[in-house]
């Protein structure tokens, strides 16, 4: 199931350079991708993010780069503002040998919950805000 979670089809948005849900400034490449690419199985892996934080997800950004992943994981990890608290909550391995992560990221005005899928030469970031249920 998960490995057919990574492979983003030809519905996307655009390059973008910022977050439209976070504001966070993103690692160079950053392609947005269409409600199309979210697939119902994404959605549901955040809404268990979000359920575990006794909350759920009120809206999704959905986020593609090609390129080495541990690369573009250290070029986010370095935008994201100081105020924000990283959690893991889950981890793994994919189908097709890649990897996830679901996580949270808490300040105190506001939750993310997130899941990263990366293979070996790409990243998938989809990640939505929490609100109290």
């Amino acid at each position: 199931m998960v490995a057919t979670l990574l492979v983003p089809t030809a519905f996307a948005s655009d390059f973008v350079t910022k977050s439209n849900l976070t504001g966070f400034q993103l690692p160079k490449g950053a392609l947005e991708l269409t409600d199309e690419d979210f697939s119902d199985e994404m959605v549901g892996l955040l809404e268990e993010v979000a359920d575990s934080l006794n909350g759920q997800c009120k809206y999704h950004e959905l986020l593609y780069w090609e390129g080495s992943p541990a690369a573009i994981a250290k070029d986010l990890n370095a935008k994201i503002p100081k105020t924000f608290k990283f959690t893991s909550l889950d981890d793994g391995e994919t189908e097709d040998g890649g990897g996830y992560e679901q996580f949270v990221l808490k300040d105190p005005k506001v939750w993310y919950a997130g899941v990263w899928f990366q293979g070996e030469k790409d990243v998938i970031l989809a990640w939505c805000n929490v609100v109290k249920k």
